[in-house]
């Protein structure tokens, strides 16, 4: 699956977003879906994440968040923050002031809780959302 980069046009939201903002959108693949958003110095402000994998063993996803300015090595570098999902389940994440990324913006999407999993997500089960700049 691929990644779309999407320009926001500020105003035309309930909450204002920085001018700059960009979306940047993923439906999973059969992977771990190793990304980078943004290979230079960024900052998270939203997240949308979805989860549709029906309830059961291994369909919890599990977002990492990198601050590289390359692909992540999933399962062996180390994420910034991991935000867990719930099958069949939303979560819409905000933050006030963004999330800075010094070095760079990325992420990937597993099934597994342990910090270094690398258990790939079924295929469009998982659609993820950012606003970023």
């Amino acid at each position: 699956m691929s990644s779309t980069t999407y320009n926001i046009t500020p105003g035309r939201y309930e909450r204002q977003l920085p001018v700059a903002t960009q979306v940047h959108f993923k439906s999973s693949a059969n992977s771990t879906n190793a990304t980078i958003v943004k290979g230079s110095a960024g900052t998270v402000f939203s997240m949308i994440i979805h989860n549709t994998a029906t309830a059961g063993v291994g369909n919890d996803c599990h977002l990492r968040l990198y601050n590289l300015d390359r692909l992540p090595v999933v399962g062996t570098d180390v994420p910034m923050a991991v935000i867990q999902l719930s099958s069949g389940s939303s979560k819409e994440v905000n933050f006030t002031s963004g999330i800075t990324f010094t070095n760079g913006i990325a992420y990937s999407m597993t099934a597994g809780d342990n910090l270094l999993d690398a258990t790939a997500v079924s295929a469009d089960a998982v659609q993820l959302y950012m606003g970023y700049m």
